[in-house]
């Protein structure tokens, strides 16, 4: 299983473009929170000269960071070298990088410190509450791609474990299931290397193919892995347009996801789909 710190880095690095974007300042850098001890460690950088910041640790309560995550919430300094209400611990890696104005965003999920988000700039800066609301987004973007793949690795432990009980020769109900339940994990996971795991749990629980291939329909065709999250999603009571935002497809991919399995199941709009859906067990 991927382990908590490469999970939030996975969400950390690829995040930072848009928060140095949309601050306006000159650097951007991540650390994320170690679970055992609470300290915090720098894993990504952007815009930096040097490799001072690179894998530099914070101990709790110290620096900038750690004032962030002892609040719960952002915090800033005009001028960090002659800032007071902070530790200078790292004043070393901070001249640097000639940093003067800089500020500290703890990304909280569910009430568990996961990461802070460092925002800098080599000139003194007013940061006031506009600045700050203008980074939400950004904020709650990141807090909800981590809690997604808590999720998921929460979710991939259950099908380990149910896969370890499942009879040697599974039924087909059981392999729907099974089906169902990684389509939905899929969905939600998008592009993730996580990914991988997920085929090589299915091609644990039954060869490597049944599952991949969806549900088999009495007439010998049958409905793939993509169309079963469509209409899984379709259950929930979406739009062509939420479905396509959760699956990462266009609208029209959907529309024509659509097209084909009302095809293949012989009904005349999606309510008879899912409707039919429901009673086959494909679908909760």
């Amino acid at each position: 299983m991927t382990t908590s710190t490469e999970m939030v880095l996975s969400r950390l690095s690829p995040a930072l473009p848009a928060w140095r974007s949309t601050s306006g300042m000159d650097l951007a850098f991540g650390s994320v929170v170690d679970d055992r001890t609470g300290s915090l460690q720098i894993l990504c950088t952007l815009g930096t000269r040097s490799r001072a910041l690179d894998h530099l640790e914070i101990t709790p309560g110290t620096g900038l960071g750690g004032k962030a995550l002892a609040l719960s919430r952002p915090t800033s300094v005009g001028n960090y070298e002659n800032a007071r209400g902070i530790t200078h611990h790292y004043d070393h890696a901070v001249r640097s990088e000639a940093i003067v104005t800089t500020a500290a965003v703890p990304i909280i999920v569910t009430g568990r410190a996961r990461a802070v988000v460092y925002l800098g700039s080599t000139s003194e800066l007013p940061l006031g509450d506009r600045w700050f609301d203008s980074l939400d987004p950004l904020r709650r973007r990141l807090q909800h791609e981590i809690l997604v793949e808590d999720e998921v690795q929460a979710r991939l432990a259950q099908l380990e474990a149910a896969q370890a009980s499942l009879r040697p020769d599974p039924s087909a109900a059981e392999l729907a299931s099974v089906a169902r339940e990684l389509g939905e994990v899929a969905a939600q996971l998008g592009t993730s290397a996580i990914s991988a795991q997920l085929d090589r749990i299915r091609q644990r629980l039954d060869g490597g193919a049944a599952v991949d291939h969806g549900i088999t329909l009495p007439d010998g065709s049958s409905l793939t892995r993509r169309e079963l999250q469509v209409l899984v999603e379709a259950a929930r009571g979406l739009s062509n347009r939420q479905i396509a935002a959760n699956l990462g497809l266009l609208p029209n991919t959907v529309k024509s996801y659509f097209q084909d399995l009302l095809r293949k199941l012989d009904c005349a709009n999606r309510v008879q789909a899912i409707d039919l859906a429901r009673r086959a067990g494909w679908i909760d």
